[in-house]
């Protein structure tokens, strides 16, 4: 008896403790990024999202360029343009049938999306009769000789509750998903579906967007396995983090009325400000606020905001510390050791010590904060930005410069004046 009840307490021990520290099992990754990829590349991406736990990637098969949709593999269809030389869908999928990850590739898209989506229900019809025939291209090309990775489908377009504010809305969008779900049924090539909708508090209440969302759940043939995603919005600043408790609770309802949906997080790692990398302690808040109401989290994304492939190692060291000693650094960050202010033709030149340790610095003239630099990403990042550097256009005498420090955790320093 006492055995028993001695490893119900440790098993209740570790439950509290992953609810407490939970983790993100997938991550986007654009096509865009990996254009240029090897295997070796592509190899060294998925030992690190190995290393923070990561088994899920969602890629698209196309990427928009010149307001056009151009494929990223060699496509039968005649009327589709392609774009590189490389296949990147099948790159995809062989590295992960190596290292056993699991693939959603995403199906189709069309720029007009924004424009008339659901209201012209008879256009986006046929965009989804267009999708079936790459459904099954990419079914029959990929799926069994990477039938270990190759594991769902990613509905590209992304719904909103600005452009889809009424049931009527909501059946337009059940019956454009049910030719999807429809075709594949009938030619054998179900897999799992993935849908990654996104708010806006501005625009409904949470417990509008959820009565729509059930009224679309009830409407469609989405079965046990199928994955309801809906993007956390904070990054993107739809909302703010306040907000996503009360959001995610109303969907959570939402999905429940649909016997076998999952419910996962989408959960967004970048700042729409300047497009950098959310500070670790912002990307664990998101999912501490998430994780009590859905069975999983992936990101937008880890690939591209966090991993040592396209970015500072720091945030990747960070996000480690957390995920295995379950700790939580809150200590402020050293400032630079050393500055230099320097009078030129066009203002004032500020130079600073910088740190590997440190992901961005905050100056500020006269208590007013005139620039605030950042680690940058290789593929996405701003190649301008200087991390120790500022020209600030300024020549008035008796200005006071002061410095903060920033870490990859989001620990702030106290300022420090340059001289």
């Amino acid at each position: 008896m006492i055995n028993k009840l001695f490893y119900k307490l440790i098993n209740a021990y570790h439950q509290l403790k992953s609810e407490s520290f939970p983790q993100a099992s997938g991550t986007f990754i654009q096509p865009d990024m990996v254009m240029e990829w090897d295997d070796a590349k592509w190899q060294r991406e998925l030992s690190y999202l190995k290393e923070v736990k990561v088994k899920y990637i969602v890629i698209n098969t196309f990427i928009v360029q010149n307001e056009k949709v151009k494929r990223v593999y060699k496509t039968s269809m005649g009327n589709e343009s392609r774009i590189g030389s490389s296949d990147i869908v099948d790159m995809c999928l062989k590295n992960c049938e190596k290292a056993g990850f699991k693939v959603f590739l995403g199906i189709d898209y069309n720029i007009l999306w924004w424009k008339l989506g659901s209201r012209n229900p008879e256009w986006l019809y046929r965009q989804m009769e267009k999708s079936n025939l790459i459904i099954e291209e990419l079914y029959k090309k990929y799926h069994e000789k990477y039938k270990n990775a190759f594991h769902g489908w990613y509905w590209v377009y992304e719904v909103d509750n600005l452009n889809f504010r009424y049931k009527k809305h909501f059946k337009v969008l059940a019956n454009a998903v049910n030719i999807n779900l429809e075709y594949m049924d009938n030619n054998n090539i179900r897999l799992p579906l993935m849908l990654s909708p996104f708010m806006n508090s501005r625009y409904s209440t949470p417990r509008a967007y959820a009565n729509n969302w059930r009224y679309f759940f009830k409407l469609t043939n989405l079965k046990k396995g199928d994955i309801f995603c809906p993007q956390d919005s904070v990054g993107g600043g739809g909302l703010d983090i306040k907000e996503v408790r009360s959001w995610f609770a109303a969907l959570s309802r939402a999905v429940k009325s649909k016997e076998g949906l999952l419910f996962w997080a989408n959960v967004e790692t970048f700042d729409h400000h300047d497009w950098s990398s959310a500070p670790i302690k912002r990307f664990i808040k998101q999912m501490r606020l998430e994780s009590p109401f859905v069975d999983d989290i992936i990101t937008f994304a880890y690939s591209h905001y966090y991993s040592p492939n396209n970015i500072s190692a720091g945030f990747h060291i960070a996000y480690k510390t957390y995920l295995y000693k379950h700790e939580i650094y809150n200590i402020k960050p050293d400032v630079p050791k050393w500055s230099k202010i320097s009078k030129v033709y066009n203002g004032v030149l500020i130079q600073w010590e910088t740190s590997r340790n440190i992901a961005g610095y905050k100056l500020y003239c006269n208590g007013k904060r005139i620039y605030f630099s950042l680690v940058q990403r290789k593929y996405g990042g701003n190649s301008k930005q200087l991390l120790g550097e500022c020209l600030y256009k300024n020549s008035s005498k008796n200005l006071k410069y002061e410095i903060q420090t920033v870490d990859f955790w989001g620990n702030i320093s106290t300022k420090s004046q340059l001289r």
